[in-house]
């Protein structure tokens, strides 16, 4: 059942010179088609809002029935953590590089906006992770990431050591500088150029990755999307640690801390234009198949 996007959210990567003519062009074709439109405040700032609602982007996230996000993947992910609190699909255009999450290019943006407003469009569930920071046995930050949460040593070249634990089953003390784990959706990004492999979106997984281990016994391990995975940092370490979700938010991790990671039970809607199909776009943009 196709849904009705009424109100649109506009988010953007204010600072990138093409994000202000676009936003012009999208408000535009928006205005002609009589559609409400919230434009988060760091674009809605830098273009002629006129009749246009300018908010934040968690109230964006609430009102809108679909946001639109201009800029890379790194603007999405930073938009998903809001977006997915209140399951509102959305829409990316591409004004990075790779753009595994943003797949629409500028130039039809106009075209593939009115088209997904006309109904044509492909709606894509992706998992989305839920972590709880625990110190002395209280939790101190829950986050939410859509690629991945990532155990690394802080300002220094120096491992860490921890310890792994699956569904309550001790899989092993680690010495390396960090460890990824990541949805599918993830495993396009640092899991990738960590050794890990790619998994279709559709799978109910996520995947482990050791980050330059100090031994030949640990590799890249895929789990059920069921799993709970824990990550204790052992009082025995003596580099500071991290931990990213997404790569954009960071947390201190003390010894003796405890980082719990599991699915979160919704999951983040992505919406494509029609005949989008994930591996198409996987060989076009990794170039699979070209001749150097």
């Amino acid at each position: 059942m196709q849904r009705s996007f009424s109100t649109i959210g506009l988010v953007g990567k204010s600072a990138d010179s093409r994000t202000a003519p676009l936003v012009a062009t999208l408000l535009d074709a928006l205005r002609q088609r009589g559609a409400d439109v919230i434009l988060e405040h760091g674009i809605g700032n830098r273009v002629n809002p006129g009749a246009f609602r300018i908010a934040s982007l968690e109230e964006m996230a609430e009102q809108a029935d679909l946001v639109v996000v201009i800029g890379g993947d790194g603007t999405l992910l930073a938009t998903a953590r809001a977006a997915a609190l209140h399951e509102t699909p959305m829409l990316g255009i591409n004004l990075g590089r790779l753009g595994f999450l943003v797949d629409v290019l500028p130039d039809h943006a106009v075209t593939e906006l009115n088209a997904v407003l006309d109904g044509a469009y492909e709606l894509e569930p992706r998992a989305m992770l839920e972590t709880i920071l625990l110190r002395d046995g209280s939790p101190i930050h829950q986050g939410v990431a859509l690629n991945d949460a990532v155990l690394h040593v802080q300002n220094v070249i120096r491992v860490i050591e921890f310890d792994t634990f699956i569904d309550g089953l001790d899989v092993g003390r680690l010495r390396a500088d960090g460890l990824i784990v990541a949805t599918p959706t993830g495993s396009t990004a640092y899991s990738l150029s960590a050794g890990g492999p790619i998994l279709t979106p559709d799978l109910d997984a996520m995947i482990i990755v050791p980050i330059c281990p100090h031994s030949l016994n640990h590799r890249p391990l895929v789990v059920s999307g069921r799993a709970v995975i824990e990550i204790k940092l052992s009082s025995g370490s003596r580099s500071p640690a991290q931990v990213a979700l997404d790569g954009q938010k960071n947390l201190d991790f003390a010894p003796g801390d405890i980082l719990r990671i599991q699915r979160r039970p919704q999951s983040l809607m992505l919406l494509h234009p029609r005949n989008h199909h994930f591996l198409r776009m996987l060989r076009s943009k990794l170039r699979w198949g070209e001749h150097p």
